[in-house]
């Protein structure tokens, strides 16, 4: 498969392009390299960034979308400004919240950011793609042994849902999580077909 090598500049010339306000999504597995890139990305970009983990935290592992739906992408998409304390922040005493100031631009970070129940609500979804077992390499590498059986957990959900919604198929650029073409991290992705 071809690879390209694109800047992130040329990729917010792009999106900042589209009618706003436009949502990113970046989705792929666990460890594949999303949220380095959904970072990089903001920063081209000077959008803020919310982690379906946050939305998710003790509360479900892929069932957060509706709550991500109803307390961030839609009052985005109305121009509101977002400052949500989720219920079960409250409950488990996390301090903080979620909030996006206002903003032309929201990247939504996270495995499932891409799903189907968010295709209407997407405009640019984004998927990582790396193989699977060097995901699991750097997951178990990245979370150290306590985190392993809490791995093996989640892949048991992980893995099946994307078999079943297979969000690289709706991606309008899919990126290599793993390249090995030659290009400045910080600045340039390698993408394995140009964006669309």
């Amino acid at each position: 498969m071809a690879e390209y090598v694109q800047s992130f500049a040329e990729l917010a010339e792009h999106i900042c392009d589209l009618k706003a306000p436009t949502v990113v999504a970046v989705d792929g597995r666990s460890a594949s390299g999303k949220t380095t890139f959904a970072a990089r990305l903001s920063r081209s970009l000077d959008a803020p960034v919310v982690l379906s983990d946050d939305v998710a935290w003790n509360h479900s592992f892929l069932d957060w979308w509706p709550h991500m739906l109803e307390h961030v992408i839609n009052p985005f998409r109305c121009g509101s400004a977002v400052d949500w304390r989720p219920a079960v922040w409250v409950k488990h005493g996390r301090a903080g919240s979620i909030v996006v100031p206002n903003s032309a631009v929201l990247i939504v970070e996270g495995v499932g950011t891409t799903r189907r129940e968010f295709s209407d609500h997407v405009d640019v979804p984004i998927w990582v793609e790396t193989d699977a077992g060097l995901a699991e390499a750097r997951g178990l590498e990245r979370d150290g042994p306590d985190g392993r059986e809490f791995w093996f957990e989640w892949q048991a959900t992980e893995r099946p849902f994307f078999e079943a919604d297979k969000p690289w198929d709706r991606a309008s650029l899919i990126i290599d999580g793993a390249p090995v073409v030659q290009h400045n991290p910080e600045t340039h992705f390698v993408s394995q077909i140009p964006h669309r």
